[in-house]
């Protein structure tokens, strides 16, 4: 496939949201409210040898975490160094930020889709946003990776639960980098891929602030290092969105209406389907009604009774006849 290039677009969000989306209400990508705490227990260091005794001689570091800025999810890490000095270094949580992800999809006449994913960093926010991940189940994916494209990082994810596995599907990495701006609270960034593959539900996560912790001339302890692993990438922020899926491609009739079927109830929790919209599907998805079906979505989505996710699926499996 060619590369195609990656649309961004960083605009103020206020006013942008599109006439379905306010009649519905799409829900922010969830937080797990990790407690970040000081170390319960640690060992003491060695700061020099006696010279008299040669004897190891240790000191307390009493390493300690302290909030910050709140909003902002910062803290101070502090301990005693090996001078006697307190030593504080700035850590930044990557949750943040709060976050409302969209996702729309074209199909060309060479029979390629276009997803475009529009992240909200909302006024709410402490800080800016630093990168946005997307799964897919699709073996053709463009751009090609690792690539930059108008200031933005594209890259395949190979770390954490975000990890490259035949389970879990792959994972997609966009950043801007300078001198690209920071989409700060309050505005909105597009991306975009391309694929053969239809749209099905994937997962999503975003990640703010800065992961650059500016050193102080020595290692910190160990034990307060540790402290920091359960804000790895599983404290990203994450939800649902719609991405490329390749066994979509084969799903007979039946097939295409239990997957839609499955996943009303999903579509209702996340804000993209009203109640009474979801009570229709199901009576008709039921019956394995699909043409009926895919005249109705075009007929609620302009209505606004579900949204752009839920007529790329709806359109997707349409597609595939």
């Amino acid at each position: 496939m060619n590369r195609l290039p990656v649309l961004f677009i960083i605009v103020l969000a206020s006013g942008l949201a599109t006439w379905a989306a306010q009649q519905l209400q799409r829900l922010p990508l969830q937080k797990k409210r990790i407690e970040l705490k000081s170390p319960s227990s640690w060992s003491k260091r060695i700061v020099k040898i006696d010279p008299r005794t040669k004897e190891e001689v240790y000191y307390d570091p009493n390493p300690r975490i302290e909030l910050a800025d709140a909003r902002a999810g910062k803290y101070y890490l502090k301990w005693i160094g090996y001078d006697g000095k307190e030593k504080v270094v700035v850590y930044q949580r990557p949750d943040c930020i709060d976050v409302i992800v969209s996702a729309s999809t074209t199909k060309s006449a060479s029979g390629t889709y276009e997803y475009e994913y529009t992240i909200q960093n909302l006024a709410t926010s402490g800080d800016y946003l630093n990168g946005f991940a997307v799964q897919n189940f699709s073996s053709t994916i463009s751009p090609k990776r690792p690539s930059k494209v108008n200031d933005v990082i594209v890259g395949d994810m190979t770390s954490g639960p975000y990890a490259v596995d035949s389970k879990e599907g792959n994972w997609i990495r966009f950043a801007t980098v300078p001198p690209h701006p920071k989409v700060h609270p309050g505005q909105i960034v597009r991306f975009k891929l391309y694929s053969p593959s239809p749209p099905g539900l994937v997962r999503c996560g975003a990640d703010g602030g800065s992961r650059v912790m500016k050193g102080v001339g020595e290692e910190m302890p160990e034990e307060l290092e540790a402290s920091l692993d359960i804000l790895g990438y599983e404290a990203w922020p994450s939800g649902y969105t719609v991405g490329p899926v390749d066994s979509l491609k084969t799903f007979s009739q039946s097939d295409r209406a239990e997957y839609v079927l499955k996943l009303l109830p999903q579509f209702q929790k996340l804000g993209w389907m009203t109640q009474s919209s979801s009570r229709w599907y199901k009576q008709n998805l039921n019956r394995a009604d699909l043409e009926t079906v895919y005249r109705h979505a075009t007929q609620d989505f302009k209505a606004g009774h579900i949204t752009s996710e839920v007529i790329a699926i709806i359109e997707g499996m349409k597609n595939q006849q």
